[in-house]
């Protein structure tokens, strides 16, 4: 854009003469301060193109009553510009904003009405409602799948001066009568069904370790006059402290104590011919 620092600003001198501020044009035109300091200056800026610097002369013209085709010949723009100026467009843009702003209002305005915010309120107390039973359901479903697939445990049966007793794996007396302990090594006690089975209630509190078939089937502390029954097709291993206190029974056989209080039990073999202790 050319400059037209040497020519005299009729823009400028207009408005000087209706006692006019750049702060009031601006307000009434719109047009940028540094835009209306550089039409009146006849200097160029960067940011403003060719389209816009015309438009801005149009509307500062007509607003001063000046004939905007001398204002354009001030400014060497006689020629018509490419594309055509069209100061509806500014214009447009300006009224663009404020509709866009009004209708910002309008919707701060509706939701904080208090019908509208007690609307909201209800919504999301049903939605969180909503998760609230989803979460519960789901919690139900799980505890229910959880009992659903959860091993039976068969009552253990215990042989003792010619009674069956039968002991349920909760709630047992533990006062009942524990068989003599044995005093010797290994038990013969063949599997009669080809497995190898065995049943243990506990008299006092036994930590307990339960291998079959070289698997771990279970690794707990066996509460006192809790019973537990397991089975395995070659050999059943017991490891821990205090195996000397479970009443057993090996394949179907009832064996007793393995141990009384001055002996002291690590481990336990269970085949389909009998029971091995180890020290």
């Amino acid at each position: 854009m050319d400059s037209n620092k040497d020519k005299p600003s009729i823009l400028k001198s207009t408005r000087l003469s209706k006692g006019l501020t750049l702060e009031i044009v601006h307000e009434a035109t719109k047009i940028p301060m540094d835009a209306l300091r550089a039409i009146e200056e006849g200097y160029s800026v960067r940011i403003l193109s060719p389209f816009y610097y015309r438009g801005f002369i149009k509307i500062y013209s007509e607003f001063l009553g000046l004939d905007v085709g001398e204002m354009y010949k001030q400014y060497g723009l006689d020629q018509a510009p490419k594309p055509p100026v069209s100061t509806s467009r500014i214009a447009e843009q300006g009224t663009g904003k404020i509709v866009l702003l009004e209708l910002a209002q309008d919707c701060i305005s509706f939701i904080f009405k208090p019908k509208t915010l007690k609307l909201i309120i209800k919504v999301i107390g049903f939605l969180l409602l909503l998760l609230l039973l989803f979460k519960m359901g789901g919690c139900i479903a799980s505890h229910m799948h959880k009992k659903a697939v959860s091993p039976k445990k068969h009552p253990v049966y215990f042989e003792q001066e010619d009674k069956i007793n039968v002991h349920k794996e909760a709630g047992v007396d533990s006062s009942i009568t524990a068989p003599p302990a044995i005093k010797h090594e290994s038990v013969q006690a063949q599997s009669e069904d080809d497995k190898v089975e065995v049943a243990v209630r506990a008299v006092k509190d036994t930590w307990i370790r339960v291998k079959t078939d070289d698997r771990v089937v279970f690794e707990t502390t066996l509460s006192k006059g809790s019973m537990e029954t397991w089975s395995a097709d070659k050999r059943i291993e017991l490891s821990g402290r205090n195996l000397e206190q479970l009443d057993m029974e090996v394949n179907g056989k009832q064996i007793g104590f393995l141990g009384g209080g001055e002996r002291r039990i690590r481990k336990v073999w269970i085949t389909k011919e009998g029971l091995t202790v180890k020290k």
